[in-house]
């Protein structure tokens, strides 16, 4: 399934262990009440007994299952996923590249080369396919 990426989804991207480069583990997506799911892609779960095999993002609250994954009570995004998440400046920044503010020392000029940046900045769509 072809996937342009809108506000509400992000794909999770995974190194697994000894791989190097890193593959599509899922999909994020927001519902109207602001809740965040995550989704594991169905290529991914069939690396389940290929090498390197697909792993849990952690397993207590994302096993390696099909479909979206229920939320653990009281959270509105998966705990794993809003850990590893840009911090309050790191999003400031994000906000700033979206909406496109510019200047001569913006935020984005302190990141240099951050891949993660560039992977935030040059994705606008992808192959997915989610299950």
């Amino acid at each position: 399934m072809t996937s342009n990426i809108t506000d509400k989804e992000a794909f999770v991207w995974i190194w697994l262990p000894e791989a190097t480069e890193p593959v599509v583990a899922g999909k994020l997506e927001a519902d109207d009440q602001g809740n965040v799911q995550f989704n594991y892609g169905k290529s991914y779960l069939e690396r389940i007994s290929t090498n390197p095999p697909a792993i849990s993002i952690y397993e207590p609250e994302l096993p390696l299952k099909k479909s979206v994954l229920p939320l653990l009570d009281g959270l509105t995004m998966p705990g794993c996923i809003r850990d590893c998440a840009p911090d309050a400046w790191g999003r400031r920044v994000i906000i700033n590249e979206k909406l496109g503010r510019k200047g001569k020392n913006r935020d984005t000029d302190a990141l240099g080369g951050c891949p993660r940046m560039e992977v935030v900045a040059r994705e606008s769509h992808f192959e997915a396919d989610l299950v």
